[in-house]
């Protein structure tokens, strides 16, 4: 795999090459952009290509901290520390990525501003991230900010149709609601949300109750999926009350049913409850109650 597999990213693509070819890539950088767009495979194809290695994960150059859900803490900083003093053993240069740099917890950023003060000529700090914001301003000024962007819905459609053999009914749904995300479209083309994004719309329709707790999960990733599903279904049915174009419809296989929906709710009581699924997304990650959480959406739904 090498930059021209990156599809969609001509722009922060045509700035690395730059540095590369100018054998300026040094110091610290960080790529911002959404979540699943290929910020963390560019930060590998860079150490590859920046130490002419054939695997990025084995190469003894290559140090990478990925914490998915918990903090970066000092003694992972500390180990970067030690490292970058040190020659590099087998390539050009010592190169680290720090996946989810915005879990730095404020010990391991402070550690983090020794190093970044005075790197070394040949070492190279990544930092990749969806949320700069969470970041502290001391870090993010001593790093080149290099931004990475969701491809156009459309384009992405092509490219799952053309590349991975989708049908146009999958990519259509894939690349809406991965909005764009590449890396976040390919991880769910084989996952069971086709399926079940058709489970929770089937309950919607014949159920008395708008939420049926059958198909909801049990844990936080699964309700996030159900609550992102519910809020595609309701957003699908506001857009075609409105009279937009097949086009920007997500579950375009279900148009009949969105349409038939429609005369079901008023566009106040479509704002509502949109406000209201968005306002349990965020309760979600705020780790309150969920089975509370759940009540008082229902609660909202049959307001409606």
């Amino acid at each position: 795999m090498g930059f021209e597999d990156i599809l969609g990213h001509d722009k922060p693509l045509k700035i690395i090459n730059a540095y590369i070819e100018k054998s300026s890539f040094s110091g610290a950088y960080i790529f911002c952009g959404p979540e699943g767009i290929g910020k963390k495979m560019t930060a590998k194809l860079i150490a590859r290509k920046l130490n002419c290695a054939e695997q990025d994960i084995a190469h003894p150059d290559l140090h990478i901290i990925e914490k998915a859900e918990s903090w970066i803490k000092i003694e992972d900083i500390r180990d970067i520390q030690r490292q970058a003093n040190l020659r590099p053993y087998a390539g050009a240069m010592k190169i680290f990525i720090i996946d989810n740099a915005h879990k730095l917890n404020p010990d391991a950023a402070n550690s983090l501003l020794k190093v970044l003060e005075e790197p070394p000529k040949d070492v190279l700090i990544i930092l990749i991230t969806h949320k700069p914001q969470n970041i502290i301003k001391t870090v993010l000024s001593r790093c080149k900010e290099i931004k990475f962007a969701p491809l156009a819905r459309g384009n992405l459609e092509s490219i799952l149709i053309k590349n991975y053999s989708l049908d146009k009914s999958t990519a259509h749904f894939l690349s809406f609601y991965a909005e764009g995300r590449i890396g976040l479209a390919l991880k769910l083309k084989d996952t069971p949300l086709l399926r079940d994004k058709n489970k929770i719309f089937d309950s919607f329709l014949s159920s008395s109750k708008p939420l049926d707790q059958s198909i909801m999960g049990q844990n936080k990733e699964q309700l996030h999926i159900f609550l992102n599903i519910l809020a595609s279904c309701f957003r699908d049915i506001y857009l075609l009350k409105s009279g937009l174009p097949d086009e920007e419809v997500i579950h375009l296989d279900r148009k009949n049913d969105l349409l038939k929906e429609s005369a079901r709710f008023s566009f106040k009581q479509l704002d509502d409850i949109m406000a209201a699924i968005s306002e349990s997304l965020l309760y979600l990650e705020k780790n309150i109650n969920s089975k509370l959480l759940l009540h008082n959406l229902e609660v909202q739904l049959w307001k409606a």
